[in-house]
């Protein structure tokens, strides 16, 4: 069943119950009203009766009839001397004298008597009754309620018809808004933008998601298109000299020299590989993080970095300084940790033997920051920006490094920057809250 159909369903049924419930009320106080206006006329009729009920019954007769009629309705009617009947007119209706108001002290009642309402009145010894029959009433309220009936199922199909024409109305908008739901690959805006209350809403909502979700999914073809060339090079390169060296019969130096060579391709494997790990585990981290992060030391993790890559820093015939002073803040060990490979990484790949690469960890304010120095030849603004840009190839040997980088920072809600070192370098820093100063708690 269609939410229209619901909506007109529901609509349609609380508006037959109110109309139920109008008409209930109605014929309830037709009721009572009617009711009302025939036993105020019966107590009248009772009262005239007894004032000419001691007269002879010719007189009685001829007098009696004009009192009983009203509005073409005759009533019942009996004289009572000592208890005993002395005179009885007009329709059929109660068999005799309630014995209870004959012999008791109440000299005026009047009361229901099965389909009949009964007015008694007393004056000496000399007692009236006076009965009127409630079926002209009763059938009053039956064509009261075939009206009414007749009148609620035309008001109803009026009603519903109004309300189905109103709730497709309503509709029309988000059946287009589903519709073109349905094709995400297309850039035009939704429709319904403009609209006021909550379809608009809706279509805004909507469409912001849906353009979010397109940015993702060219950032994830950029993504699968990087790292494919990524990888398609190295596989190639080494696979081309395994089989050139597997051609023929070669002394010990060539081998040599062609597994060292398979070795440094490996090794650009691995590094790739860990940055496609990395950047699979910074993009299940919400930005800003939504749950608690533990508590690092970052001048730690730098050092942990130091260590790891000053074996190729020493054939590069680098110096790898780290300076700085313990720095705690929250976040993933592992992704801080690839963050400072890769960095530390890119500076000794990139300044020339000779050269120096200086790691500093200090707290500035409420951040901590990490820099990255190196003696080589720099990167300009403008190409920096582009190896932001994850997935961006154009930039020669950076890959995917510097964009898994401004990942993980993000994730942690940190900042990065590029500039000059002093020595004409590169100078990378990343800005990471404190852990006082991060919006999450500490690690238990």
């Amino acid at each position: 069943m269609t939410l229209r159909t619901r909506l007109t369903l529901l609509t349609f049924a609380a508006v037959l119950l109110a109309l139920l419930a109008f008409a209930g009320v109605a014929g309830t106080v037709l009721w009572r009203v009617e009711l009302s206006s025939i036993t105020r006329q019966v107590d009248a009729q009772a009262e005239a009766l007894l004032a000419i009920a001691d007269t002879t019954p010719g007189r009685l007769n001829a007098t009696a009839r004009d009192i009983l009629e009203e509005n073409g309705v005759t009533a019942t009617a009996r004289v009572y001397r000592g208890g005993v009947r002395a005179w009885s007119g007009g329709a059929l209706g109660p068999a005799r004298l309630d014995p209870d108001f004959l012999n008791g002290a109440d000299t005026h009642v009047v009361r229901r008597a099965g389909r009949y309402v009964v007015a008694s009145q007393r004056e000496g010894t000399l007692s009236v009754e006076v009965g009127r029959s409630l079926e002209p009433l009763e059938k009053l309220l039956r064509r009261y309620a075939l009206i009414a009936t007749l009148t609620l199922l035309g008001l109803s199909t009026v009603v519903g018809a109004l309300v189905a024409s109103q709730v497709r109305s309503a509709l029309r908008p988000l059946e287009t808004l589903a519709g073109r739901v349905q094709h995400l690959d297309s850039a035009a805006p939704l429709p319904g933008l403009h609209e006021p209350g909550e379809v608009g809403a809706l279509a805004r909502a909507l469409d912001r998601s849906l353009q979010a979700l397109r940015a993702e999914r060219e950032h994830e073809t950029l993504f699968l298109a990087s790292a494919s060339h990524e990888l398609r090079t190295p596989v190639t390169a080494m696979l081309a000299d395994v089989q050139h060296t597997l051609s023929r019969a070669r002394p010990a130096e060539e081998l040599r020299s062609a597994l060292e060579r398979t070795e440094r391709t490996a090794s650009r494997l691995r590094q790739l590989t860990g940055n496609l790990m990395t950047l699979t585990r910074a993009q299940r981290l919400p930005t800003p993080p939504q749950a608690p992060l533990p508590t690092v030391d970052l001048l730690h993790l730098a050092g942990e970095a130091v260590d790891l890559l000053q074996p190729l820093a020493t054939r590069r015939d680098l110096d790898l300084w780290l300076d700085g002073a313990p720095v705690r803040v929250q976040g993933d060990s592992a992704l801080l940790g690839g963050v400072l490979e890769n960095l530390v990484g890119n500076a000794i790949k990139f300044t020339p033997p000779g050269g120096q690469v200086r790691v500093t960890v200090q707290p500035d304010g409420a951040h901590a920051h990490l820099t990255v120095e190196d003696t080589g030849p720099g990167l300009p603004t403008g190409a920096l920006t582009e190896a932001f840009v994850r997935g961006h190839t154009d930039v020669e040997g950076f890959g995917l490094g510097l964009a898994v980088v401004r990942q993980v920072v993000d994730a942690h809600g940190g900042t990065l920057r590029f500039g000059q070192a002093s020595g004409g370098g590169a100078r990378v820093t990343v800005a990471l809250p404190l852990e006082d100063a991060a919006p999450v708690a500490a690690e238990q």
